[in-house]
């Protein structure tokens, strides 16, 4: 008995070695890293040659049936336009630079994509919500050709549907790029972690929408944001399980700033008017939700878009 006892623990030590061998020789950088760093890009804002800003982009993979799957990019409206949804203004950039992942073993071999914003026409080529027109996000359907000799990893659908319970108080990460602060050497991007602060089932102030409380910074503005578990937690069901889920929540946007009058007696003067303003980040930050992404993605006529767009981009 003792035996039999003595030879089924060896086996199950030479498993175990054996397991961490393979690891150890296959995996590599591509073993430790996350898919979650290989979906993002830094996205740069040009006018003409000159760098204006930067943002965070994500690749988002529409599943198609009968034909290829069509690959996306999206980030903030802002990120490509340099203003606001609800701001009439004329877009202060007219091309953007970001890039794809060649080799997953080598992340940091990486190749760079100057993409035009509008076609030889005029038009945009970016895609936003038509019922919520003031909603940050800009969808860009990509030319399949651009990433042919890429290893490009983006998240779809299935992402959104973990089965973890998101309440007030739920841990979030976001993924992107800190003032363009990242491992530009190994080219992965910075991970920032938060909670939720609003109910994130209801639309905040009627938008679809919930705000999360992070300290997030310019050059983020596009990050993808995601509930992430690593052992116990809560289902929608209700008990408690163990497992890994990463499920994508939506995209950051901004942040909640509050507008403070600032009067002279309060700096010391003897005068009542006002001073100044001063502007005071709330460290609250916009989340668009991953269902309104999801919405804009399934409502593109794909045939449409390539015979107004598609074709006539500016080589």
């Amino acid at each position: 008995m003792k035996k039999q006892l003595s030879k089924r623990i060896v086996t199950i030590f030479l498993v175990i070695f054996v397991i961490c061998l393979l690891i150890l020789t296959m995996g590599g950088i591509a073993m430790a890293t996350e898919h979650l760093s290989m979906i993002t890009t830094p996205v740069f804002l040009l006018k003409g040659d000159k760098i204006i800003s930067q943002g965070t982009g994500f690749y988002y993979v529409l599943k198609g049936s009968s034909q290829n799957d069509i690959l996306f990019l999206i980030t903030n409206y802002h990120v490509l336009t340099g203003h606001s949804p609800e701001e009439i203004e004329t877009p202060k950039g007219d091309n953007i630079i970001f890039y794809f992942h060649k080799n997953i073993q080598n992340p940091g071999d990486v190749k760079e994509i100057k993409y035009p914003l509008f076609t030889k026409n005029g038009k945009s080529i970016w895609l936003c919500s038509k019922k919520y027109p003031q909603a940050d996000i800009a969808i860009i359907p990509l030319v399949s050709s651009i990433s042919s000799d890429c290893e490009v990893k983006g998240i779809s659908e299935d992402w959104t549907k973990g089965n973890m319970r998101i309440r007030p108080t739920s841990s979030i990460t976001l993924i992107g790029y800190p003032y363009g602060y990242y491992d530009k050497k190994n080219w992965l991007p910075v991970w920032k972690t938060g909670s939720i602060a609003s109910e994130p089932d209801i639309d905040f102030e009627g938008k679809p929408l919930f705000l999360v409380d992070v300290s997030a910074f310019p050059g983020m503005s596009g990050s993808p944001v995601f509930a992430i578990a690593y052992g116990a937690y809560e289902t929608i069901e209700g008990p408690t399980t163990i497992g890994h889920v990463q499920k994508f929540l939506g995209i950051y946007a901004s942040n909640e700033i509050l507008r403070e009058k600032k009067f002279l007696e309060e700096i010391n003067s003897k005068s009542s008017k006002l001073g100044f303003i001063e502007d005071k980040s709330l460290e609250l930050a916009h989340i668009w939700k991953a269902s309104l992404i999801i919405n804009i993605v399934k409502e593109i006529d794909v045939e449409k878009y390539e015979s107004e767009i598609l074709k006539d981009l500016i080589p």
